[in-house]
């Protein structure tokens, strides 16, 4: 166990959460790192005890309650004892549909001030007694994907507790957070740190630190975090078809999916090589699965195209062998990476890579994840200790990198969110980065021993519109 510090000092944080907070030093006004779900509630709720349940999960989890001091340059973490009207309600009464979710997004994108404890925000847009909103809303520094779900989770617990007229408070967090930042210490001050220093610069040696996509303006001197998302789903029988070809081709649909965002990259740089990061959880499952913080590692793949036909077969292959030995040596946090690397600070790029991959499948065996999930028609509706629930689709995370792809999977269909740099991209240019992405993976699907290069990315539809400027007259 940690010795626990005094007020005045703060505890130490992670290495992750030090480069978020210096990302935010950078550019306090952007979202881009303010990670949020929302979940649309189709019934009447208690109001105070939807209150008093908020109490008592901000009680439980201390990243709820932190905020982050300055000492001798770096930031420490100070937790306060409690986070009083954690739990806005705002009515929103004959609202529409795209008014309800300009609110949502407006609540997502203010930015937090860190040094405010509790760097988290839990709204409630209610348009009517039995259509409401409850949105989670918090800074990458104190949450991440999962622990958003498990806040939500705690939540509806401890509100039905609350009606039940049960003691809402559940059992203390068994590890804190502060342990697993000690376990980082100890990990980089042992010998492991160079082992791992090795790996990762035997992965980037060589390979150029910038990704030079083709832009529709001029990259600014300094990058400012504004983004924006385009986002798609695939065809049903390509979505449908995903599992059993990476199944036969030996590999996951994570894989998959990933080694035809590679081919993507490469077929608009012509590079033949490049880094693209992908995210891996760092939570130590056994000990920490009920501790909110953040918990995450993203790691640079190396993505090779000096062969002169590599195939889609061959480059999955590659890429699940880079993936394996990626999550064996994920405990270097990326922030230490370009110091091992040697590389000079850039103020107009992320460093190591600038574009990013992440894959979220949702399974019946979670059942807010699945909430998250595409779906064709309706919603799905979950009955969660007593209250129906539904999906609610809310833009974020946008800006982080020039281009990253977010992939959605459930068993049967697939959503795709292209996020994208808005100073250097417009809208209609990524939109045709997403169709080329389709036509990559299909062809990937349909024949893994096809040559990446000899995709044809132009359909029938781009062809015609390309014909129509030939032939016009000008």
């Amino acid at each position: 166990m940690t010795a626990e510090p005094t007020p005045q000092a703060g505890h130490e944080v992670s290495l992750g959460q030090e480069a978020l907070w210096f990302l935010q030093k950078l550019a306090p006004a952007s979202p881009a790192y303010n990670v949020a779900m929302a979940v649309r509630i189709r019934q009447a709720l208690d109001d105070a005890a939807l209150h008093r349940a908020a109490a008592s999960v901000a009680a439980r989890h201390e990243l709820l309650r932190s905020g982050f001091t300055e000492r001798d340059g770096r930031p420490r973490r100070v937790v306060a004892d409690a986070l009083p009207g954690l739990l806005e309600i705002r009515e929103l009464p004959d609202t529409t549909e795209e008014q309800l979710h300009a609110a949502a997004r407006e609540a997502v994108a203010r930015p937090f001030d860190l040094a405010e404890p509790g760097p988290v925000r839990l709204l409630l847009l209610r348009r009517s007694r039995e259509d409401v909103v409850l949105l989670l809303a918090a800074h990458h520094a104190v949450t991440d994907g999962a622990s958003q779900v498990l806040v939500l989770e705690d939540l509806l617990t401890a509100y039905r507790a609350e009606l039940d007229g049960e003691d809402p408070g559940r059992a203390g967090v068994a590890r804190p957070y502060r342990e697993y930042v000690a376990a980082e210490r100890e990990l980089l001050d042992s010998p492991r740190r160079a082992v791992l220093a090795d790996h990762w610069r035997a992965v980037c040696e060589g390979v150029p630190s910038a990704l030079e996509l083709p832009t529709d303006r001029p990259r600014p001197a300094r990058k400012r975090f504004t983004g924006a998302s385009w986002d798609f789903r695939l065809p049903e029988d390509l979505a449908r078809s995903l599992r059993p070809a990476a199944a036969a081709a030996g590999v996951t649909p994570f894989v998959l999916l990933f080694g035809a965002f590679q081919a993507l990259l490469h077929r608009w740089t012509a590079q033949p090589e490049f880094l693209v990061g992908y995210a891996v959880s760092t939570r130590p499952e056994r000990t920490m699965r009920s501790t909110v913080g953040y918990f995450v590692n993203t790691l640079p793949c190396r993505a090779a195209f000096t062969d002169g036909d590599l195939t889609f077969r061959r480059l999955l292959e590659r890429t699940a062998d880079q993936l394996r030995q990626g999550i064996a040596h994920r405990d270097l946090p990326l922030p230490l990476l370009p110091a091992e690397l040697g590389l000079a600070h850039d103020p107009s790029r992320t460093p190591v890579f600038q574009s990013m991959f992440s894959l979220i499948t949702a399974t019946r065996f979670q059942p807010l994840l699945e909430l998250l999930a595409p779906e064709d028609g309706a919603k799905p509706e979950l009955l969660h200790h007593g209250v129906r629930l539904t999906g609610f689709d809310l833009p974020q995370q946008e800006g982080q990198f020039d281009l990253s792809a977010e992939v959605l999977q459930s068993d049967g269909a697939v959503k795709v969110a292209f996020k994208y740099d808005t100073d250097l991209f417009d809208a209609a240019t990524v939109g045709r980065m997403a169709n080329h992405y389709r036509l990559l993976l299909a062809a990937a699907v349909a024949d893994p021993d096809l040559s990446v290069r000899r995709v044809p990315l132009v359909d029938a539809a781009e062809r015609a519109t390309l014909l129509s400027f030939a032939t016009a007259d000008w």
